[in-house]
């Protein structure tokens, strides 16, 4: 085998073994409660492995209460902030800040859910967050 050969052997299996990956994914992966959008960008990222996505998809989760916000008693918007800034220190422990963003850039594409972000995020700040008594173990 001359070495032009063994390059197109070489480029043929590593594309078949990512796309592979992306066939694998969705079985591995529970993405029901996700947003098709967004779990097929979870999906669609390679160099996302398969605990990253899980951790992705969770936090995807929880960062689409968000989109429901206004209908929410205060009390409960309080609540839900509280629970997304948790749910964000955790997964942040598990998986770069980087990658939650982009997921959130996902999420919240329009105006009206940016606003709804943005008003949970300034709830976020009037809260202190006590890190010494949260558990994040199994929280992803």
């Amino acid at each position: 085998m001359n070495t032009m050969q063994l390059k197109i052997w070489i480029s043929s299996l590593l594309v078949a073994t990512l796309s592979g990956c992306q066939l694998v994914a969705p079985l591995m992966v529970d993405y029901n409660g996700v947003r098709r959008d967004v779990a097929e960008f979870i999906n669609g990222h390679l160099w996302f492995t398969i605990p990253q996505k899980r951790i992705l998809v969770e936090y995807a989760k929880g960062q689409q209460k968000i989109l429901t916000a206004d209908r929410l008693s205060p009390e409960a918007q309080q609540a839900l902030a509280q629970e997304r800034y948790e749910g964000r220190y955790c997964a942040a422990q598990k998986i770069t800040v980087s990658k939650l963003d982009q997921v959130d850039e996902k999420i919240f594409v329009y105006a009206d859910q940016q606003q709804r972000w943005q008003q949970i995020q300034q709830l976020q700040q009037t809260l202190k967050l006590d890190v010494q008594q949260l558990n994040c173990e199994h929280r992803f």
